[in-house]
């Protein structure tokens, strides 16, 4: 019984599939778009996400000391950071270790090691290198470093301001990206559902006198509004289909270009390895679109 009541109600919903062809194309075709930009969402997410990583592990707060600074006072003000929960790691380096860090860095200039030869001294500073749990965490660590009274008399400055200046810049960039595909993403989504009520709406217009006929010999409300959520959810799985169809092709073209900014990181392998779950994603949202669109003409034109 249940087996012929669901055939009867499928082949009903692809029957009215075959009828406004244009329209029911153009719903496919804008559910397809709003999926798109859902998953571009996700990619963009990614991206971002591997990008702050990136530059968190690149930046760092550096502390100099004057050259008549107390090494002990400088390890005490080292573990003194340390207890900061807000600190994942403090680098000591000593005027020593950073001549011969320098040194190695351009081992292959010699205007430069002779310039240091000829200056008699070791010109560097002896530093902490501070580096936090995230990048939101850079502020309060600079801030407490600042208006540290013990050790003010010892520190010869702090070099963050320009690191701030370009996570400030990476934040804002990634969020203005990140809130324009959201707005797409949310205006797809309403012309989708627009258009799948109004081609639902058709259908039922279409059916008018079946409906009426439905009524009066009995038939209960979910068995006249079945097909047309069968209608919708159709919509949204094919929407699905062709989203994933025109996206893999993309991902593989432009996943080697994002790798050349951003090394290491492979756009296609996050989603092949990811790939159950932003199918999922992008199959739930597609049928959600399609049935609320569905429900929403049901109850305005059905009045059931």
């Amino acid at each position: 019984m249940f087996f012929n009541k669901s055939k009867r109600i499928i082949t009903a919903a692809l029957r009215d599939l075959t009828r406004n062809v244009w329209l029911n194309m153009a719903t496919v075709i804008i559910i397809v778009i709003a999926l798109f930009t859902i998953a571009t969402m996700l990619a963009v997410d990614k991206i971002g996400s591997y990008a702050l990583n990136t530059l968190q592990e690149k930046i760092d707060i550096s502390v100099q000391f004057k050259d008549d600074a107390d090494e002990n006072k400088i390890l005490e003000f080292k573990e003194d950071l340390e207890e900061l929960q807000e600190v994942k790691s403090v680098e000591y380096i000593s005027k020593e270790q950073a001549l011969i860090n320098f040194k190695e860095a351009h081992r292959d200039n010699e205007y430069i090691e002779q310039s240091v030869e000829e200056l008699g001294e070791n010109p560097l500073f002896a530093v902490l290198n501070v580096k936090a749990n995230s990048l939101e965490q850079y502020k309060i660590i600079d801030d407490y470093i600042s208006g540290n009274e013990n050790y003010k008399d010892i520190i010869e400055g702090v070099n963050f301001k320009e690191n701030e200046r370009a996570i400030n810049n990476f934040s804002s960039i990634l969020k203005t990206v990140k809130d324009g595909i959201f707005g797409l993403t949310a205006l797809f989504i309403f012309i989708s559902v627009l258009i799948a009520f109004n081609t639902i709406r058709l259908a039922m217009y279409a059916h008018r006198k079946e409906i009426e006929i439905m009524r009066l010999v009995g038939a209960g409300n979910w068995f006249i509004k079945m097909p047309f959520i069968a209608e919708g959810t159709i919509f949204g799985i094919l929407g699905c289909i062709i989203a994933l169809m025109f996206m893999s092709p993309i991902i593989m073209y432009i996943s080697p270009k994002i790798s050349q900014f951003l090394p290491g990181f492979d756009l296609s392998n996050y989603f092949i390895s990811d790939f159950p779950r932003i199918v999922g994603l992008l199959l739930l949202s597609g049928i959600t679109l399609g049935v609320i669109s569905s429900l929403i003409a049901i109850r305005r034109y059905l009045k059931i």
